[in-house]
């Protein structure tokens, strides 16, 4: 609460399953702010390959697949020096006391902000969702992972699952 955080954990069920108990002891916190965007959040009974199971939730609100963001590479130099140098005419440039530091030091990091964010183009990426490094043998090896955890968690006999899973 001190640091406006909350805890987005709704319900009981367990986030961590080993042979002997399951238990909830995996937490998701987020900002009073980003907390409202969070809808849908849940326990799968997916196995993850893991004694922690996956945490599920929707961000909703936000285009996930956009980023709009600044490439410095694309940055127009020679107009970001002149911007530069003629706004650093309007910094303090008589510092009396501490006072007077920080105020310069804002007016300076402004100016350069300013200069970068004139000259340097923002840019829109689209995420592709495409994961390169997943594959069928991949995707074949957690069904049988799957299968064994729940045929263990009905039987008690882990061993094949353990096994299987550390391959």
């Amino acid at each position: 609460m001190a640091n406006q955080l909350d805890i987005m954990n709704r319900g009981n069920r367990p986030t961590f399953v080993i042979s002997n108990r399951p238990e909830v002891i995996d937490i998701t916190i987020a900002t009073f702010y980003a907390g409202n965007f969070i809808k849908d959040w849940h326990v799968t009974e997916e196995v993850s390959c893991s004694d922690h199971r996956y945490i599920r939730f929707t961000v909703t609100g936000t285009d996930l697949s956009v980023e709009v963001l600044r490439i410095p590479r694309r940055t127009d130099w020679e107009s970001s020096r002149t911007d530069l140098s003629g706004s650093l005419c309007n910094v303090t440039d008589k510092i009396i006391n501490c006072v007077g530091l920080v105020t310069a030091a804002r007016q300076f990091q402004d100016v350069i902000a300013f200069a970068y964010n004139e000259n340097c183009p923002l840019t829109v990426r689209r995420n592709n969702r495409n994961i390169s490094w997943w594959n069928q043998d991949l995707a074949e090896r957690r069904r049988k992972v799957h299968r064994l955890f729940n045929a263990a968690k009905k039987s008690g006999n882990w061993t094949d699952y353990k096994r299987t899973l550390t391959l």
